[in-house]
């Protein structure tokens, strides 16, 4: 059984951050009908202690083709039960959503960034050109190498980390790295990541720990702001650098001693190529409040959104979300209302946070973890990776997408 965190936590259909008709979208498969009524009926219950929106009335329909579809409406919450798959639909304000997915984007709102250029934006669209780049750089050396390549699509590392890096290389054939052919596991020997505002810290640091931990022997750096790569090599079990490469450059990757990578093709963006520049140092304030101290922000927010770059990942079997705020006032009144809903998901009562340091405050309840650092509020999960693992390999399967007939 899954329980309702991995719809929230993993069923966004291909990461796609979308509002449909004032509302946000998951969607979660399984192989038998019986299978989904007992997910249906048991994320029923967990709505209905989440929301605390009142009785839940369920509507069912038969489709053209015979098929039977089981549809929960309350307090603004749809989720149906087609012949396998399960669709969940909740409210989401647009200008929640527009103010927390700028703010992946804005340098000042988090740790870790160039001191020369800690303010102001950077822009999505030159990070996507990078990672462009490093998927035509990656299978140059899949033809010279063999093996298989990919980003952006989730690898299980262990029974304890799921990643899903911007690129990837496996030395290795796809049934010996590949999940029933869609997904990965094991460990890559090349992982690179493209640096932005709110993943620079996170990349440099937690993240950076996994793939040290898992044993990913060579780790590569990409920052678009200052146009530099830099090379990490495992020794032992410790990552050295090993290179750091500019503008101008070329470097014989460790890994590829025979491929000449020029710097400048992997920051060749579009930014560059039309004469414009999308992103800014330019200081801007800080509001105080992102959104405004009015508006409640529910646990559907920072389970839909609190995944800078739109990665879904786990990290020893805790999944983790993160949001930023205007202030540590914003992030506080934030955490108060991301704690309430937790309460009520656990059938728990409302614990005093605990203080562990200036800033810093941490609760405990079941299977949450919350902690508000500052302005950044970050919710760990528990989950179980080898369960990751089943729901991937169920996700391959066609026969568990039937959406059943109109």
């Amino acid at each position: 059984m899954w329980d309702l965190e991995y719809l929230l936590l993993f069923g966004v259909p291909n990461n796609k951050w979308e509002i449909l008709d004032g509302r946000v979208r998951w969607a979660f498969p399984f192989l038998a009908r019986d299978l989904a009524q007992a997910h249906f009926e048991a994320w029923t219950d967990t709505l209905r202690r989440w929301r605390n929106g009142g009785e839940p009335t369920v509507h069912e329909t038969t489709t053209a083709d015979g098929s039977r579809r089981s549809i929960l409406r309350f307090d603004g919450v749809e989720m149906s039960l087609y012949p396998r798959p399960i669709e969940l639909r909740m409210p989401m304000d647009f200008d929640v959503f527009d103010a927390l997915y700028h703010s992946f984007w804005r340098r000042d709102l988090w740790p870790g960034q160039v001191p020369e250029d800690a303010t102001g934006w950077e822009s999505p669209q030159r990070h996507s050109d990078v990672q462009l780049n490093l998927w035509k750089l990656f299978g140059e050396f899949r033809r010279v190498s063999a093996g298989e390549h990919c980003g952006r699509v989730a690898i299980v590392l262990d029974d304890r980390n799921a990643v899903e890096p911007d690129q990837y290389y496996f030395q290795s054939r796809p049934d010996e790295c590949m999940i029933e052919g869609d997904y990965f596991q094991g460990v890559p020997r090349l992982i690179a990541e493209v640096l932005s505002p709110s993943t620079r810290a996170l990349d440099r640091g937690q993240r950076m720990e996994v793939y040290r931990q898992a044993g990913v022997p060579h780790l590569w750096l990409l920052d678009p702001e200052t146009e530099t790569v830099e090379e990490y090599t495992l020794a032992g079990r410790t990552y050295s650098r090993t290179g750091r490469h500019g503008a101008g450059e070329r470097f014989w990757p460790a890994l590829f001693p025979e491929v000449s990578v020029a710097v400048d093709s992997l920051f060749d963006t579009q930014e560059k190529r039309h004469g414009r520049r999308w992103s800014s140092t330019k200081p801007e304030p800080v509001p105080m409040w992102l959104l405004s101290p009015d508006q409640r922000v529910g646990l559907e927010v920072l389970f839909f959104l609190g995944h800078p770059e739109r990665r879904y990942e786990i990290w020893d079997n805790r999944a983790p979300c993160l949001l930023a705020f205007g202030s540590p006032a914003e992030a506080a009144l934030r955490f108060g209302h991301f704690l309430d809903d937790i309460c009520r998901w656990e059938q728990a009562s409302l614990p005093k946070p605990c203080p562990i340091e200036p800033g810093v405050e941490v609760a405990e309840v079941g299977r949450f973890r919350l902690t508000r650092r500052e302005r950044h509020v970050r919710l760990d999960v528990a989950v179980d990776t080898r369960s990751y693992r089943e729901l991937l390999r169920v996700w391959t399967r066609r026969d568990a997408w039937d959406w059943g007939g109109d």
